[in-house]
């Protein structure tokens, strides 16, 4: 990850050393280190409510003793995880040389500090706070998991921000953690399901993705037809939910070997656009397409 810097806000005080304040006593300037989900409350089950670029300020006004702190910042509030902010000095840059926040507990309660390693000061026995949750997928912007990324937590998240829109070339998953991967905003047309790491998506999605849901275990079945590159259901391919393309990207154009159909869906795929030429409605999944189609597909219909 390659966090993305800005200049912010004075840390009143600030000290390399050791700095302790009683929350909400005193609000804390902070960025965030990731794609940092914002939410209802405190706590990684509790609804999506914003999400945080890397490099965004915030003020950190109170935290719990689970690690879950509330921020205020110029979109709607909500609780974070604090073991993806990093703090901030009076020159606007993260403290160095390797500074946190630390969260201790005592008699009144959870008090907030920011630690640097090497100090000597300490900083209680916080430790490093706990991740977000292990179940979450991290998108790269180059092949091999290289380059600049992001993650996210289990969620739906129907349209990315324009530093991400259409950057997505590799995926990695952690925990239990699956997604399906959209090219437009609000999950369609084409989707695709990655259950396993991929180091570099195929040329439906690659560098496509607008939208994408981060789930576990499985999604109830979608009304969708599925158009494979290969026989037997293999290879490159793209989703389509009900709808109709009158002409087929150029990623899809002619590529189309095999189908497969679910939530009773069925598909009409032709040779011309426009729904023309020669077409065959489908019904019922087929590993080949024939002779008059294979790798000839230029408009669909999905009912």
């Amino acid at each position: 990850m390659k966090p993305i810097r800005k200049i912010l806000a004075t840390l009143a005080g600030a000290a390399l050393g050791l700095i302790v304040a009683a929350l909400p006593a005193l609000a804390v300037d902070a960025t965030a280190t990731t794609w940092l989900n914002v939410r209802a409350g405190p706590g990684a089950t509790n609804p999506v409510v914003d999400t945080l670029y890397p490099g965004e300020a915030v003020s950190v006004e109170e935290c719990e003793s689970n690690g879950w702190c509330r921020i205020d910042h110029s979109g709607p509030d909500g609780w974070v995880n604090a073991s993806y902010l990093e703090p901030v000095t009076e020159g606007g840059g993260a403290l160095e040389p390797d500074c946190r926040f630390q969260l201790t507990l005592g008699p009144g309660g959870p008090t907030f500090s920011i630690v640097c390693d090497g100090d000597g000061g300490g900083g209680g026995g916080g430790g490093v706070l706990p991740p977000t949750g292990p179940d979450r997928a991290c998108f790269f912007d180059g092949p091999n998991f290289t380059g600049d990324s992001f993650c996210r937590d289990v969620g739906i998240y129907l349209s990315l921000p324009p530093v991400a829109n259409d950057r997505i070339t590799s995926v990695r998953l952690e925990g239990n953690a699956k997604v399906r991967l959209c090219e437009n905003a609000n999950m369609g047309p084409f989707c695709r399901d990655v259950t396993s790491d991929e180091s570099h998506l195929g040329q439906y999605l690659n560098n496509k993705v607008s939208s994408l849901r981060v789930y576990t275990g499985s999604l109830p079945a979608l009304k969708q037809a599925c158009f494979f590159d290969l026989p037997g259901y293999t290879g490159d391919y793209f989703c389509m939910r009900p709808g109709r393309i009158d002409v087929l990207p150029p990623a899809a154009n002619d590529r189309a070997t095999s189908v497969a159909l679910f939530g009773g869906a069925q598909a009409t795929l032709c040779v011309d656009t426009n729904l023309a030429g020669y077409c065959r409605t489908m019904n019922a999944n087929v590993p080949v397409l024939g002779a008059f189609l294979n790798n000839k597909g230029s408009s669909v219909l999905v009912e």
